[in-house]
């Protein structure tokens, strides 16, 4: 057999064993490293144009280290993106480079549990509100998804914060859902929650703003098959980046081809049964 032949069967050969080196590693890594995504939220009473350009600096930095974000508007953010188009334009280019684009929203009565903002959006009849609350409406859930809707991409996942009262509130078109701000809420399986009967899979996320090496020590804990999901707000960011590159950096270095880094939508669709 010429020489020449057996160079290229020799260069085949070992194509194809590093091809099926490359499937075992990926194999290999989905069993010991868990799923991981990262979550941005953009709180409505946030809505200007500093926050949308610190939120573009972190966008960039995810890039930086292959980390796809699943970035939350608050409606107050949609009406300010769909007024500029410039705006409109970065969030098309963040779409198209891998992230996903979500729902946020301050529930009414969850709101008033917590002390934090409502952002003006309900399905509770204003007449149920309290009497120095009911100026503040400023639509029901269906005007909320309009805004939502006419950004750029398609809404599958949102982050609620629903208390019990405020269930009525789910949109029917989101499938899949996140809650949670504790470290232990950085670990999850994949759950069915009724929302006023409206059935949703969803997992948990924990605050950026833990301690480093508890959120580490976690990670390295956590085995293949679980997800671990990780929550920052725009202003966190705005104030300090240095949690969200220190979490980043380390994401990239035990994955750094990205496998079992994902949004929201797609950590549920790939985890769910087949069917669901």
């Amino acid at each position: 057999m010429p020489r020449r032949t057996l160079v290229g069967v020799s260069a085949a050969a070992l194509a194809i064993a590093g091809a099926a080196l490359a499937l075992v590693a990926a194999a290999s890594l989905a069993q010991t490293t868990p799923i991981s995504c990262f979550v941005v939220h953009c709180e409505p009473t946030r809505a200007n144009e500093t926050m949308f350009r610190e939120l573009t600096n972190l966008v960039t930095l995810a890039d930086t280290y292959t980390i796809p974000l699943t970035i939350d508007f608050t409606a107050q953010w949609a009406e300010m993106i769909l007024a500029d188009d410039a705006r409109r334009s970065a969030v098309e280019d963040w779409i198209a480079s891998g992230h996903e684009i979500g729902g946020h929203h301050h529930a009414y009565w969850a709101t008033l549990d917590r002390g934090a903002h409502w952002d003006g959006y309900t399905n509770t009849p204003v007449s149920e509100l309290l009497a120095a609350d009911q100026s503040r409406l400023l639509g029901t859930m269906s005007d909320y998804m309009t805004l939502l809707d006419a950004l750029p991409g398609e809404r599958t996942s949102a982050c609620m914060g629903l208390s019990g009262r405020d269930s009525i509130d789910w949109p029917s078109a989101l499938r899949y859902g996140t809650s949670g701000h504790t470290l232990e809420d950085c670990v999850s399986e994949p759950t069915v929650v009724d929302n006023a009967g409206i059935e949703t899979w969803q997992i948990t996320h924990g605050l950026i703003l833990q301690e480093q090496g508890a959120l580490l020590s976690l990670y390295e804990q956590t085995g293949g098959g679980k997800v671990f999901a990780v929550v920052g707000h725009v202003y966190n960011f705005a104030e300090d980046p240095r949690p969200f590159e220190f979490w980043f950096r380390y994401l990239h270095a035990q994955d750094p081809e990205g496998t079992n880094r994902l949004t929201v939508t797609e950590v549920l669709e790939e985890s769910l049964p087949d069917g669901t």
